[in-house]
This record gives structure tokens, sequence and C-alpha cells, in this order.
């Protein structure tokens, strides 16, 4: 994305502006220091989960209202490095100024207000989803400076991005996402004194295994849904699963075709019919159950009924 208001008449150059930005980052009020005039630029582009930009502009006021917030379904979290120029950031009872050099987060679910100078900022947009961090601590860590050790590999990976655009366009634009990822959970769990996750927690493991298992019956169960259950990102999800050497999806179907398996085998469930057995345990689709069980147990799920009990039963 590459956007510019200098072709515009200077009275309609603000309002452009502040589309863009709300299109960019959440709706925003714009409020232009001067009134004739405001030619400013935005660069971004998607580095696999997250957007990294450039933004040039002249001095103006920015605020995002508890209202603003409500009507817009993203939950991010921005970075901004300045370059040159200065602002002044408000977010979650902090006045924060941020000069050249400085690396500052704001969280875009919590109101803020900020006054800029003329001023260049790169900028780093993170959703709250790929953060293996607590988010309600992460938001509440709106308007304050990443100047610390991770914080300073942030800046430097951001600045190396900014001079040679083409690194950001090429086959590895996912890896320099997904470093930068890192680099930025790391400064933060840094500065809220969070370890980073090495092993898996058996006890959140064992009640998150309860809870799929408590509703395999439900084929709409997905990864947000068991996520938002246990207060994680989810990301954190997946790392508690891939912690234990599986994935979310994998520990799902297995268990479903487990308890298929089982009920196959009941005799006192002989005469049900295999489709009402798939159904029940989440498996709507026929077919896709029949595959997903062959490649399990190496019948289909007739044959496995059959082989299980001597005899032939309904389908």
């Amino acid at each position: 994305m590459h956007a510019v208001t200098s072709g515009l008449p200077p009275s309609a150059q603000a309002d452009h502006w502040r589309r863009l930005i709300s299109s960019a980052f959440g709706p925003m009020h714009l409020m232009p220091r001067d009134r004739d005039g405001f030619r400013a630029r935005l660069t971004a582009r998607t580095l696999g989960p997250v957007q990294a930009g450039q933004v040039w502009a002249p001095g103006h006021r920015v605020e995002r209202s508890s209202q603003q917030i409500a009507r817009d379904t993203r939950e991010c979290v921005k970075l901004g490095l300045v370059l040159s120029g200065w602002c002044l950031l408000g977010q979650n009872g902090r006045q924060t100024r941020v000069g050249v050099g400085d690396l500052v987060l704001y969280d875009l679910t919590r109101p803020l207000e900020i006054t800029f100078e003329e001023h260049r900022v790169l900028t780093l947009v993170i959703p709250h989803q790929t953060m293996q961090l607590p988010l309600d601590r992460v938001a509440a860590l709106g308007g304050t400076l990443l100047n610390e050790r991770t914080g300073r590999l942030v800046s430097a990976l951001l600045r190396g991005l900014a001079a040679d655009g083409a690194a950001a366009e090429g086959p590895y634009a996912r890896h320099l996402g997904e470093a930068l990822l890192e680099l930025v959970t790391g400064a933060i769990g840094e500065r809220l004194g969070e370890p980073p996750a090495t092993t898996a927690d058996p006890e959140l493991l064992r009640v998150i295994e309860g809870w799929i298992d408590d509703r395999l019956h439900d084929p709409q169960l997905s990864p947000a849904d068991i996520a938002a259950a246990h207060h994680l990102s989810v990301r954190q999800l997946y790392r508690v699963f891939q912690l234990r050497g599986t994935t979310v999806a994998r520990y799902v179907r297995t268990r479903r075709l487990e308890r298929c398996r089982r009920e196959l085998a009941d005799p006192f469930l002989a005469t049900q019919r295999i489709g009402e057995i798939a159904c029940r345990w989440g498996f709507p689709d026929a077919a896709a159950f029949s595959r997903a069980f062959r490649a399990a147990y190496g019948l289909s799920p007739r044959d496995y009924r059959a082989a299980s009990s001597g005899v032939d039963r309904p389908c």
C-alpha cells in the first residue's frame, strides 16, 4: 500500500488522510494544525502475521474514542519508532513524550490521543491473537516506551526494513514478519516480566482437554471458541498444544474418532446407523468421516464394526 495526499486539493487533504489512517489502523478523529493543507504519505506492507509501514506527516492530533473502538472489530497493538520529529501520546492515564529513536507501544482496543509534530515514524501493527502473552496486561501497557534490550532489536530490524524495502517484498517476507513478531513478543514480555513459555502447563492442558471432550459433539467447535473459554489468545492455545507435541485440530479429531470407534464396537449400539454416530461426535459429513476413520484405523467404519462384531450391521 502506498498513499499520498499531495495530489489532492489542499482543502481535501486532511479528510483524505483521516480516511486512510482509519482504514489502516482503525477509526480515528483527526485535527490538523494547518487548515490550509495536509501533505502526508503512508506506505504499508503485510509481512506474514504483522503489518509494517512508514508515515510522513505534518503536525496534527488524533484521537480514538471508546465509541470508535466499539464499532471496530480489529484487536491489535501498534508500535511506532520515531525517526524524526516527536509526539505526545496519552493512553491508560499516561502521557508519554516520544522522541527520535524511541519505540512506543499503544493498544488499539483502548482510547488514546496523540499530538504529533511534523514527523517520520515506522509503524508495526500486530493482532492480539498472535501474541502469546496475557492480553489484558499488554493492553494496560499502552503508552509505554520499549527501549530496553529486546526493544532495541525490534528497532534495529524496523530500521533495516525501512532502508531495504525490497527485502520485505521477496519470498522471505513472511519470515521477517515472524521474526518481528517473536522479537516484539519478547520485548513486551520483558517489560511485563513474563518469561517465555518453554513447557506446557499440565494443569491448564488437562482443563482445556476436558472442556474440549465435553463439546466434541459440536461440529462448529473452533480454536477461537476454545481459546476464549480459557482466557487465552489463539496463538497461546496453539502454543500449549505445540509444547505437548500436537495441535488443537489433531487433538479434537483424534478424540472424536475415538468416541466413534468405541460406539461402533459397542454391541448395544449395533442397530444405530454409522452416520448417526458420526454426527453425534461432530462429523456431519459422512464421506469426510469415513476417510478420516480409515486413515486413523486402517478400515472403513462399516468394516471396523463388522470386524468388531463378526456380523454385518446397518450403515
